[in-house]
């Protein structure tokens, strides 16, 4: 199991990712999550899973975990997060 863990550099710094990539994915990727609204759309925890990759999953603002590093390279080569400020919303 790889863990990555992610801080945010301040305290309303939001990193997520977007509601777009929820479900199957040309990619491989099948992705689950709730999305969350609030005029602009996003999603925190998510589960992703990858037939040849495995799987990750968990929230960018604290903790991802995959089966391997090779794994959260290739989900985020083809679904990267977003980095964006609660405050705008």
């Amino acid at each position: 199991m790889f863990i990555q863990k992610y801080d945010t550099y301040f305290s309303s710094m939001a990193r997520t990712l977007s509601p777009k990539y929820i479900g199957n994915n040309n990619s491989g990727w099948i992705i689950t999550g709730q999305v969350n609204s609030d005029w602009y759309e996003w999603v925190n925890d998510f589960v992703a899973t990858h037939p040849q990759y495995g799987t990750v999953s968990g929230n960018f603002e604290d903790e991802v975990q995959a089966t391997s590093e090779a794994a959260l390279k290739h989900f985020l080569k083809h679904h990267p997060f977003e980095e964006w400020d609660y405050y705008d919303i």
